[in-house]
């Protein structure tokens, strides 16, 4: 299969958002205790998503400045991903830097996947499995690294 089913192609799209704001909301509440916090600043994200079977999926990167209030909102998130009414993340356990969990989302799609994110105060790398089933029965995998970094103070015009 070279190409993605269009009938999978916008719950991929939605399945990576959700990937992403997991990785925000997880890397932002995972530094263990003693290790500092997430710190505001110019940050550059990239994604990386695979669909086994099907074309690799180019990187997706971007540059952000992230403020101290989007982190606390990030943190404030980490237990309640988009679609919170019905998604789950359950079985987070925290080893040194590294955060691991599962999760279970409900719904017209079933997604279910676990993933761990490494964080330091300037750095994170997350990695993650879901499976997502349509309500036609159609089941595709998706594995997700996400990795982060600061590069500094946000300077005016930062994106």
């Amino acid at each position: 299969m070279n190409t993605l089913n269009r009938s999978l192609q916008r719950p991929l799209l939605a399945t990576l958002g959700l990937a992403a704001a997991m990785a925000g909301a997880v890397a932002g509440a995972a530094a263990p205790p003693g290790m500092g916090s997430f710190r505001d600043g110019l940050w550059e994200m990239t994604i990386r998503a695979e669909v086994p079977g099907t074309k690799p999926m180019p990187p997706i990167s971007l540059k952000k400045c992230i403020s101290a209030k989007e982190i606390q909102d990030l943190q404030a998130k980490a237990s309640r991903p988009p679609g919170s009414d019905q998604c789950k993340v359950f079985d987070q356990r925290t080893q040194g830097s590294t955060t691991s969990w599962k999760m279970e989302c409900t719904g017209r799609m079933k997604i279910v996947g676990d993933g761990s994110v490494t964080s330091s105060g300037d750095s994170y790398a997350m990695q993650s499995t879901m499976v997502m089933t349509t309500a036609e029965g159609k089941a595709m995998q998706v594995r997700n690294e996400l990795t982060g970094k600061r590069l500094g103070d946000c300077k005016p015009g930062s994106p």
